[in-house]
């Protein structure tokens, strides 16, 4: 039986960059990525910059099962897990607020009704936690991924603790997302790809209202 046809270059990209379809607004960063897994040089550590609720998050998702898939697996799966954060290799870290020797989340510590002081922060015990991550092998996939959200908040021992890590990851790739580079420190921006992320013009805007049902903001504010 003749084997099957290999899939054209073209194909693939364009398969690609469908993955990344419920993206809005955000074309330069998602082909940044598309390139860095067609061209199979995946940077160490990416840096995603630009402000708050504009798809970074999503982004780094659907990189992340971009990373982690395997051949032959359900995607849909792997995508589930993703956003449930429940896969062996995907390690994603927010900051904490430290509360009675224990570390809880922003959203951890809202549902505790805990009355926090000054703002959370990514904590020196959380970056051994990567170390320890990534100190073993991957047990599904072909690599490790840590997702550090909100890396603005890093404390600087734990900055100084990450430098080693992205200096040798092993077989894992970093992700950092903050709003700007100001917050970092040079060692640090200077270890990672930046993928600069742009604010959604009304076009756009308007296009994620509508897809998250809330389409009735924008006639609200027409009517202002």
């Amino acid at each position: 039986m003749p084997s099957k046809p290999s899939s054209a270059p073209g194909d693939q990209t364009q398969r690609l960059f469908d993955h990344f379809d419920h993206i809005v607004g955000q074309t330069q960063a998602v082909a940044l990525l598309v390139q860095a897994v067609i061209r199979e040089r995946i940077a160490p550590g990416y840096l995603f910059v630009g402000p708050a609720g504009i798809g970074r998050s999503l982004v780094a998702e659907a990189f992340v099962a971009l990373l982690l898939r395997r051949s032959g697996a359900s995607s849909d799966s792997l995508e589930r897990r993703i956003r449930s954060r429940n896969h062996p290799d995907l390690l994603w870290v927010e900051p904490t607020y430290l509360h009675q020797g224990k570390l809880l989340t922003v959203a951890e510590a809202q549902a505790a009704d805990v009355k926090r002081r000054g703002r959370p922060q990514v904590r020196l015990e959380q970056v051994r936690e990567i170390a320890r991550f990534l100190g073993r092998p991957p047990l599904e996939a072909a690599r490790a991924v840590v997702v550090i959200e909100s890396a603005e908040l890093i404390a600087e021992a734990a900055a100084n603790g990450l430098l080693k890590t992205l200096e040798e990851p092993g077989q894992a790739t970093l992700v950092l997302m903050a709003p700007d580079q100001q917050a970092l420190l040079p060692t640090l921006i200077s270890r990672c790809q930046t993928i600069p992320f742009r604010r959604l013009g009304p076009t756009d805007l308007a296009q994620v209202l509508d897809r998250v049902g809330h389409a009735e903001i924008l006639a609200h504010a027409e009517i202002l």
